[in-house]
């Protein structure tokens, strides 16, 4: 891509017009990395300033099983690597007030993709506690987390 399409992309984009298919695959090409890392740098700055924002959470890994099988994932576990499928309530609400007290805003819960269609010890699991789906177990830990609010009490909404 020359210099001189790079300019007309930039110029554009600063008259807040996104690039065509054609002009963003060609971005890619870009031999002159450094004059684009300075356009990128220089649209981001015009649209969002110098302030950076997070929002600090608590990350709740619900369960580690995962009926895919994704080589490149490194949470997912098998159940033999397990203590238990499952967080249970207790260890749940242990880990969201431990974000609320290190001043967590939210808390993420995180899962694998129904692991009860491919672990019988999910199942089980779920069985025993009473959930029909993975799903409907992250939704009364959600909602328990939420009603007890042992976490994140400035940023709680509804139930």
């Amino acid at each position: 891509m020359s210099s001189d399409n790079l300019n007309a992309i930039i110029a554009a984009a600063r008259q807040g017009h996104r690039p065509s298919r054609e002009d963003a695959l060609g971005l890619a090409d870009c031999q002159d990395l450094p004059a684009l890392a300075a356009a990128a740098e220089a649209l981001t700055l015009e649209g969002f300033g110098r302030i950076v924002t997070y929002s600090r959470k608590v990350f709740i890994p619900l369960t580690q099983l995962c009926r895919d099988v994704c080589h490149y994932c490194t949470f997912a576990q098998a159940p033999r690597e397990l203590a238990s499928p499952y967080l249970s309530p207790e260890e749940v609400l242990a880990i969201a007030r431990a974000g609320a007290t290190a001043g967590c805003k939210e808390a993420l819960f995180t899962l694998g993709d129904k692991p009860e269609l491919r672990y019988g010890a999910a199942r089980r699991a779920l069985d025993e506690m009473g959930y029909a789906s993975t799903l409907d177990y992250l939704e009364a830990m959600a909602r328990l987390v939420t009603r007890r609010r042992a976490c994140c009490p400035t940023s709680i909404r509804g139930s």
